[in-house]
């Protein structure tokens, strides 16, 4: 059985909307999911915007439920090449994905977050978040703030 948790990381505003380089660390850190002691762990990052090509380095972690680190890797994004991280849950308490996204991370199109837990019980409830982040209005120059929901943890750090 699956459980899934998934936060869309949404960069830019519009075709028309520049992006501005960001001065700020973002740290994204999902609800936990919680299951059974051994189950697969997985984490995966992916670029589902079509229309840039860049590739935007970050790190994705797997965190248990006393901020662990039980994963980590640090790599590269594009549309074509995702970034993932697999672990065994050490115990039935909820395991977390936390993405943290360098300064020029807004250069991914549509990013999108996975956290996977699979065992032999019945899948937790799902989680799902988005982030905000900032894009520069081609006109004013100001930063504008990209409108966001969901339940995750977001934190800018410079």
């Amino acid at each position: 059985m699956r459980a899934l948790a998934v936060m869309v990381l949404l960069w830019g505003v519009s075709a028309a909307a520049q992006t501005a380089p960001a001065s700020y660390t973002v740290v994204v850190t999902t609800q936990p999911l919680v299951g059974a002691t051994r189950d697969m762990v997985v984490a995966s990052v992916v670029d589902a915007g079509t229309l840039r090509t860049s590739t935007v380095p970050m790190t994705l972690r797997i965190l248990d439920e006393h901020d662990v680190v039980l994963a980590t890797v640090t790599g590269t994004v594009s549309a074509g090449a995702p970034l993932r991280v697999s672990t065994r849950a050490p115990s039935s308490g909820g395991v977390r994905a936390q993405l943290i996204l360098p300064p020029g991370a807004e250069q991914l199109a549509a990013g999108v977050l996975v956290l996977e837990r699979e065992g032999r019980e019945p899948p937790p409830q799902s989680t799902f978040c988005e982030i905000t982040v900032w894009a520069k209005d081609p006109i004013t120059g100001m930063p504008e703030p990209v409108t966001v929901l969901g339940a995750c943890s977001v934190e800018a750090v410079r």
